[in-house]
């Protein structure tokens, strides 16, 4: 699923005219850009939310459609936006009884999905007798700069959070370890068995059933992206301007990781 309903309000003066998912990535809709991207890893269906603008969105994939060479792509709008949390328990008939690869449609990082598919099917390292056999959810991290930050033990398990940008900071689980603050790339992977926690009416967010799923006992697991820096794991964003402009510097100086990055077809 690409979450991609957001208004895009730090993108002013781009999303006055456009959804940010479409916002040109040096001439290419970032929507193409995950898209091929994520095709060539081997995703072959998609869920897409939408709420600003949303018709710019039918109007593009209907064109895409009609060139050839894109996987099925399912619409979901949300006259109302229903936050990440509320986004994502609005596809449960798209999700079916496999894992779900969620990704912000703002997102361009570099993430093994063939280890992260592993890692949501292992069981939890060290877990105790009575555990979950598997892990509810696994986000990728990563230690780099970001104002939110969650907290991770010595296992990999998801113990707290400490964010300025929420105003929270949360120890949920007693860590075993050596306690870790890691910045949360915006994608995971969701069991069917976490479907539960987002059980709940209104707009939410996904790191609060995340968190809700920790307190109640649940194992939510962590898999880290790689060092950050020149020439290791990249993570970058679309969202304001000024991340725009240094991902697009970023894409110009590293030839492969743009064509990593190409549209379907390209």
């Amino acid at each position: 699923m690409l979450l991609a309903a957001g208004q895009g309000s730090r993108l002013r003066p781009l999303t006055a005219g456009l959804p940010k998912i479409l916002v040109p990535v040096l001439g290419v809709a970032m929507l193409d850009r995950l898209v091929g991207h994520l095709a060539r890893q081997g995703v072959d269906a998609f869920a897409l939310n939408t709420h600003h603008l949303h018709a710019a969105v039918e109007r593009h994939l209907a064109a895409a459609r009609a060139r050839g060479g894109w996987p099925p792509i399912r619409l979901y709008h949300e006259p109302t936006l229903l936050g990440t949390g509320g986004g994502i328990a609005n596809v449960a008939d798209f999700w079916g009884e496999a894992p779900l690869l969620v990704w912000n449609g703002d997102i361009l990082a570099e993430v093994d999905l063939a280890a992260l598919r592993a890692a949501c099917a292992a069981a939890p390292a060290g877990a105790a007798p009575g555990d979950a056999a598997r892990p509810l959810a696994t986000l990728v991290v990563q230690d780099r700069p970001g104002d939110s930050r969650l907290l991770v033990d010595g296992r990999g398990r998801l113990c707290g959070i400490d964010s300025r940008r929420r105003s929270d900071r949360r120890l949920l689980v007693e860590p075993a370890g050596a306690l870790r603050a890691l910045a949360f790339h915006g994608i995971s992977l969701l069991a069917p068995a976490f479907r539960p926690h987002l059980a709940r009416p209104g707009s939410f967010d996904l790191i609060e059933a995340l968190l809700d799923a920790v307190a109640a006992g649940g194992w939510v697991s962590t898999f880290d992206a790689g060092a950050a820096g020149a020439g290791s794991a990249y993570f970058g964003t679309t969202g304001s301007l000024a991340e725009l402009r240094r991902l697009e510097a970023v894409l110009l100086a590293r030839p492969a990781l743009l064509a990593a990055w190409a549209a379907p077809g390209a």
